[in-house]
């Protein structure tokens, strides 16, 4: 299990991935991160519960979104969809799912601005994976 941060706020462009620079929480070895990147790499074949949840906001009001991806392809069950009021507001957004690796293509997890709206994440998400089965 991994459970990994953010200890600043992030402007992400569409199409940039969060980068996570702390680890709150590290047990096994089936996922691994490398310092101040944005990916998980999933080493195990298995079945993996992959969480997120921050605060987003936009840097113009009006809708952002994010969505979580397995290898580089946005997993659209996963998308969290905010609407801030303003500049500087912030709402919370959830949203997880279990993946399969199974295949070296699809051994990377990333959280991911998939809207066409620049996506202020505040500081202190968390991306949460744990290997379930193998």
């Amino acid at each position: 299990m991994i459970v990994l941060s953010n200890t600043t706020e992030q402007t992400l462009t569409p199409g940039q991935s969060i980068t996570f620079d702390k680890v709150v929480h590290k047990s096994g070895n089936a996922e691994c991160h490398r310092a101040n990147t944005a990916s998980v790499k999933l080493r195990c074949p298995g079945v993996y519960a992959v969480e997120f949840s921050g605060n987003i906001g936009g840097t113009v009001a009006g809708p952002v979104q994010l969505v979580i991806e397995l290898g580089g392809d946005p997993l659209l069950e996963t998308t969290m969809k905010s609407v801030p009021g303003a500049v500087g507001d912030f709402n919370n957004v959830s949203n997880g799912t279990k993946v399969r690796n199974c295949c070296g293509d699809y051994d990377r997890i990333t959280v991911t601005n998939n809207g066409t709206s620049d996506v202020v994440v505040d500081a202190n998400s968390n991306l949460r994976i744990g290997r379930l089965s193998c």
